[in-house]
């Protein structure tokens, strides 16, 4: 039950803060900026990569893989091509036949695309399998895993 907690809470932290990014960066272009929304779906989504990628690297997962950096942006490049597919196509669908709300459809296509993506980077970009550490354990911090440390 402590595991499933954890992974909770991990989830909604790291699902959190990009959709509210890309979310807001569509608001910005759409609604300020006056672009399409399909154009503004693909603008917000690659801002979005960037907070993906940082969250996920040293927020989310501590980087203690063996990989260059270089390698694990490669492949979070390849992450994000896909994920992009999917969110624009998603947020096409959600508008033209689910007549859902601009805004709306980018947040429930962010929430998909940032629930897919926190497996994506924990199997495939960072590959940490067993050995993945909590930044309180990197760190020597109290953890749930740690409490004498308080």
């Amino acid at each position: 039950m402590r595991a499933f907690k954890k992974l909770v809470n991990r989830l909604l932290s790291s699902v959190a803060m990009p959709v509210g990014i890309i979310v807001g960066s569509f608001y910005i272009f759409n609604s300020l900026g006056s672009i399409h929304y399909l154009a503004a779906t693909v603008l917000a989504f690659g801002i979005g990569f960037f907070a993906i990628y940082l969250v996920f690297k040293y927020w989310i997962n501590v980087d203690i893989a063996n990989d260059t950096p270089e390698q694990q942006l490669t492949r979070s490049a390849v992450v994000f091509i896909v994920n992009l597919a999917i969110f624009t196509q998603l947020v096409y669908f959600l508008v033209t036949y689910a007549y859902m709300p601009l805004l709306t459809a980018q947040a429930v296509a962010a929430v998909v695309v940032a629930y897919e993506s926190f497996y994506a980077y924990r199997s495939l970009v960072f590959r940490m399998g067993k050995k993945r550490k909590t930044v309180a354990q990197v760190l020597g911090r109290a953890s749930i895993n740690n409490p004498e440390r308080l």
